[in-house]
Parts: structure tokens; C-alpha cells; sequence
């Protein structure tokens, strides 16, 4: 089963932050209904709250691990003002993993049917 990184916006006011994991997480159930396992940063929220002392640091570092272990990372929509998304992107070009923004067209280049 091939590996999918969801990235999309997240970093913002308390209450957009709770909206935009909401959102990443519905188009990473999404991208698993078409066949893939996904990784969704942001759901991580509960450790930073278990635990009280994450900083934007430690949510970063912590997914970029999944994103280095993906084979494709899907783009939700909004992620275009997300400067840690760019920055996924850019690591993700350069370690040769597939960057998508269409359902579609990840089912159908990476999908378990072609």
C-alpha cells in the first residue's frame, strides 16, 4: 500500500488551527478510501496538548519523518498561503516524491489499479 503525506495549511489563530486540521483530516479519509495509508500532520495536536510544551518546531520536525517515508504527498486545498507546506513541497522535490493537489490524478498514477 503506497504512503501518502497529507500537507495543507495548519499554522494559524487557535480556532483556524482546529478548521484547518478538520479539513486535512477529511481529505486524508479521502486519499485511505482510495487505497492508500495516509499520515496526517496535525493530528498530533493531542500529544502538544497532553504534554503542554510542543513548539511549531516540534510538530514540524516530528512529520517530516512521514513526509521523508512517503511515497506521494497530497496538497489540500488552502495550502497555498502555508509556508511550511511550501516548505514540504520543496523537501519533498527534492528527495524525488511526487507532490499532487487532484484525488484523481494520485489514484491514477499511484493507485493499486495501474
Amino acid at each position: 500500500m503506497k504512503r501518502v503525506y497529507i500537507a495543507g495549511k495548519l499554522n494559524d489563530m487557535a480556532c483556524e488551527y482546529i478548521k484547518n486540521v478538520h479539513k486535512m483530516v477529511i481529505w486524508g479519509e479521502k486519499v485511505r478510501k482510495a487505497g492508500f495509508a495516509v499520515f496526517v500532520p496535525g493530528i498530533d495536536l493531542l500529544q502538544g496538548t497532553i504534554f503542554g510544551n510542543w513548539e511549531y518546531s516540534d510538530y514540524f520536525d516530528n512529520s517530516q519523518a512521514w513526509l521523508d517515508a512517503s511515497d506521494a504527498i497530497f496538497l489540500v486545498p488552502g495550502w497555498e498561503t502555508s509556508t511550511g507546506t511550501k516548505r514540504e513541497i520543496e523537501r519533498a522535490k527534492q528527495q524525488g516524491i511526487p507532490v499532487y493537489s487532484d484525488l484523481e490524478q494520485l489514484v491514477w498514477e499511484l493507485g493499486d489499479l495501474h
